[in-house]
């Protein structure tokens, strides 16, 4: 669907934030967790050819945002945006209330896809903590956001620039006893997928990989699990850390 775009904004270096305009009857279908693909090129514009996934950073009554990093040409493509824009959402499944207690691990862009279910959940008095690590300061451009509602965080960077200094997975062992949810880069799911398997903690993946067409009907983002190869974008994107194999 198109939809008017309200802001597109530069929140750091490379991170910008997307707001559109929706209705509320189509708000209300949103859960946390869950994606859209996003059209980065005008109707005119045969290329770039494939949408851009994106994760469904927040949810207002009547406007859904994204929080996107330009590393290429599509997404630079996508900072020049200002008046409409192609979206098809929501797509995936979603991040399950049922637990108590909340981890939520991002790695840089990774807060995207976590951030919705850390504000929701803490709203509804869940116990919740972000862990928030980037390289360096300019990789954590949503903490203003973290700090606007809120929601309990720990800010890491690898060279010490904002919060502590090190990795996320540093501290993981201080909450053992919480349910995690992690998005970010592969090399940082794995090594979470590797401290919860030691620590036998209840852990879930967001995986943000390349898709083509985000309906399950290109087979273009499988990856290996315990039974089979299964589709990102309609099995997931949120997996149990255990059942994926990275």
């Amino acid at each position: 669907m198109k939809v008017k775009v309200i802001e597109n904004r530069q929140l750091s270096e490379k991170d910008f934030l997307l707001s559109v305009a929706l209705p509320r009857k189509e708000t209300e279908k949103i859960k946390p967790g869950q994606f859209a693909m996003v059209q980065v090129r005008r109707d005119n514009q045969l290329d770039p050819l494939l949408r851009r996934p994106l994760g469904i950073f927040d949810v207002g009554n009547d406007t859904v945002s994204f929080i996107y990093r330009v590393v290429g040409r599509g997404t630079e493509l996508l900072t020049k945006i200002k008046d409409e824009i192609d979206v098809i959402l929501p797509l995936g499944n979603y991040i399950e209330e049922n637990a108590e207690k909340y981890l939520f691990i991002a790695g840089g862009i990774g807060i995207g896809g976590v951030f919705l279910a850390a504000k929701r959940f803490h709203q509804k008095g869940k116990k919740v903590t972000v862990i928030y690590g980037g390289r360096r300061e300019n990789d954590l451009s949503a903490l203003p956001f973290l700090q606007q509602y809120q929601i309990p965080y720990i800010a890491m960077t690898e060279d010490g620039s904002k919060g502590k200094k090190g990795l996320v997975t540093d501290i993981l062992e201080e909450f053992k006893e919480h349910r995690w949810i992690a998005c970010g880069p592969i090399g940082m799911l794995k090594a979470v997928k590797r401290k919860a398997d030691k620590f036998k903690t209840d852990c879930f993946l967001s995986l943000d990989t390349r898709m083509a067409c985000g309906v399950g009907s290109c087979l273009g983002c499988v990856i290996k699990t315990k039974k089979g190869y299964k589709r990102v974008c309609v099995d997931g994107p949120i997996f149990k850390a255990n059942f994926v194999e990275l």
